[in-house]
């Protein structure tokens, strides 16, 4: 146990500056890649809820309860997949202008020429990318025709989870611990350098036990390797606060966590318009509205026993 301490502090002290550097440098490119991946979900899911948006003001009357969900979800989502790009275009950095001036240029020429400016996606990657948002969606059909309203942000937890594009970056790096390890490297790098400078003091104290104060010329050797210690100690807090500083100006400039929570929610809300224009915007409000009468004679008949029950009591 002692001999794997001392291996690892000697392999602190020499390289913890570079292992602060390697992880600063990874933490700025999954940070950038995963700001760039959130700012595309927010972008597609903001077009989805437009055109959900339009679908249901053109599909429902919101006074009326669909009686076919089945039948309403499938026509809703293949209006709104008609209009929205795939995903593949999405994540090849082409807008839709783009991709018709491709379509054209495929149609005229071969396709090899396409490749040189656009990112080929297979279709492997479109089916798990849009129609398993959609197909997701159809899974969670019984939600929908149930009566009682369900919890949405969990609807929307379970269909998001199924969804590759919002849950990997690069279809591999999962973004969700990705991001909250960027969210803790500030304090990282603090506990680094505050490790660092204990490991190059306790390098650093052996070393005036070792220095003949008698002979200071014949000890100048351990006193240059006690001062490399400390300035290493110092060095390394020095490191830690500075790249501590970056990712806090980075984390805050470049919210994921908070982006991903307001796509989050908007997706939420566009759930909840959609179990509200198959049971009706006001169902719950005109449920309560024809169980009322119904109640009050109820409460009218109980009342009614009790005084009667009283009478009888009282003769």
């Amino acid at each position: 146990m002692t001999d794997l301490l001392g291996i690892a502090l000697n392999f602190f002290s020499s390289y913890l500056i570079e292992v602060m550097g390697v992880l600063l440098v990874l933490g700025l490119i999954f940070r950038a890649a995963s700001y760039k991946l959130s700012k595309r979900e927010d972008a597609y899911f903001s077009s989805f809820i437009s055109e959900v948006e339009k679908a249901l003001s053109a599909s429902t009357n919101d006074k009326e309860e669909v009686e076919d969900v089945d039948h309403f979800l499938d026509t809703v989502l293949k209006q709104v997949s008609d209009k929205l790009p795939t995903r593949s275009v999405r994540y090849g950095n082409f807008s839709r202008k783009k991709e018709e001036k491709d379509k054209e240029k495929i149609e005229k020429s071969a396709a090899k020429s396409i490749a040189r400016h656009k990112k080929t996606v297979s279709l492997r990657d479109f089916v798990h990318g849009e129609k398993s948002l959609f197909h997701s969606i159809k899974g969670e059909a019984s939600i929908f025709k149930s009566k009682y309203p369900p919890n949405f942000d969990d609807l929307t937890d379970r269909i998001l989870e199924k969804d590759p594009n919002w849950n990997k970056l690069l279809n591999f790096f999962p973004v969700a611990p990705i991001s909250r390890l960027n969210d803790i490297l500030p304090g990282l790098f603090v506990v680094f350098g505050i490790f660092g400078t204990f490991i190059g003091i306790s390098m650093a104290l052996p070393k005036i036990a070792a220095i003949d104060f008698s002979n200071i010329e014949a000890s100048g050797a351990i006193l240059q390797e006690f001062v490399l210690n400390i300035a290493f100690a110092m060095k390394t807090s020095i490191a830690g606060i500075l790249f501590s500083l970056i990712t806090t100006v980075l984390n805050t400039m470049a919210p994921v966590g908070g982006l991903r929570e307001k796509t989050f929610k908007k997706l939420s809300t566009s759930f909840e318009e959609i179990w509200n224009a198959i049971h009706g915007s006001k169902s719950i409000e005109a449920s309560l509205q024809e169980s009322l009468p119904g109640l009050l004679n109820e409460v009218k008949r109980i009342n009614s026993y009790i005084e009667d029950q009283n009478k009888a009591s009282g003769t």
